[in-house]
């Protein structure tokens, strides 16, 4: 099976031999991960007179790294995120960097202080194999938590409660979040700290650790214009902007920590849903996460559903009997979460 990658290369090769470049502004490639899409949109948006072209390193192509480099070599600007060395054959987004120049590395943006309970579940055993559950590689710590020491699953959906959020620490990662984002940025040369600012101040600007909303993947393509010297003749993004990202997976953020940055929260998760004409997608109630969850984590290795968070809670005996009992308190209470 062909990818995306090796298709925009035949296009690209395609549109040189039969002269359908368009010539009236610069020819602009974007490779990259998931979220290289939305700048590549935006680029676009930018100077709707430029050829703007999105080559997707998400899953492995045909291609190999030299066909890759002479097809974007062809372009007037390339701006690329790191990617692997599985995802195209003979090399990875270093390799491919050594073989251009015209070539400008961006950061993959990542800030978990709106969704701190989220984690991949990695079998180091497998290769860091993800583990595929409700929402696929989304998962959370204190359902993993919960499962492996033991509680019903009425015990671990009262496991989501302020307490509990305050014990491990979940209200304190703003600032290191922030932090580990600008310092990211830095290693491209960029300095987003008034974005990061900006973004704030609009409420949560990601759908899950590593999904941001198409605003911010703007401000990501304006930056890279800027450092780059290309003309901006369109500053009205919003008004076009296309949400790519809403069409995959979204994890929640917990209504007691969008109480801390002055936002809505709540606890339904979205399932993806990529074919929206084949209808319009489910949602999930946090019993109904956490049950999904639990079905897979039976039939998974113990390898499966580890993460060294939850191994550092599990190894504090004392740390997890407090948790524990803090869910049980709740759930005798009757103060269960609700969407």
């Amino acid at each position: 099976m062909i990818s995306q990658i090796d298709k925009q290369i035949i296009r690209t090769w395609s549109a040189a031999l039969t002269g359908r470049r368009n010539a009236n502004g610069p020819r602009v490639a974007v490779i990259g991960n998931c979220q290289s899409y939305g700048v590549a949109y935006a680029m676009k948006l930018l100077d709707p007179t430029a050829r703007v072209d999105h080559y997707s390193a998400v899953a492995k192509s045909q291609a190999n790294i030299g066909l890759l480099a002479r097809t974007l070599a062809t372009y007037d600007y390339v701006f690329s995120q790191d990617f692997p060395a599985n995802i195209v054959r003979g090399g990875d987004s270093q390799e491919l960097f050594g073989r251009l120049n015209n070539v400008t590395p961006f950061p993959t943006i990542s800030f978990a202080a709106f969704q701190p309970d989220l984690v991949y579940l990695l079998d180091a055993a497998r290769g860091n194999e993800a583990l595929a559950g409700p929402l696929r590689p989304y998962h959370s710590a204190l359902a993993a938590f919960a499962f492996r020491v033991g509680l019903s699953l009425e015990e671990a959906n009262a496991l989501f409660n302020r307490d509990v959020f305050g014990a491990v620490g979940y209200f304190d990662v703003w600032n290191a979040a922030a932090r580990e984002f600008l310092e990211n940025a830095k290693r491209y040369d960029l300095d987003l700290s008034s974005e990061l600012t900006n973004w704030s101040r609009r409420g949560v600007f990601m759908y899950s650790i590593v999904h941001p909303k198409p605003y911010v993947l703007a401000d990501i393509a304006r930056r890279l214009f800027v450092k780059t010297g290309l003309a901006i003749r369109n500053e009205n993004f919003d008004d076009y902007a296309i949400d790519d990202l809403s069409r995959s997976e979204i994890f929640p953020v917990y209504p007691e920590i969008a109480e801390l940055f002055g936002v809505r929260g709540g606890y339904l998760f979205k399932r993806g849903n990529f074919h929206i004409s084949r209808g319009v997608g489910e949602f999930l109630t946090l019993p109904q996460y956490l049950s999904g969850c639990y079905e897979v984590y039976k039939r998974a290795r113990p390898s499966q559903i580890s993460h060294p968070r939850v191994d550092g809670w599990l190894r504090d005996g004392a740390f997890s009997r407090q948790l524990v009992a803090l869910a049980r308190e709740t759930l005798a209470a009757g103060a269960t979460p609700v969407l």
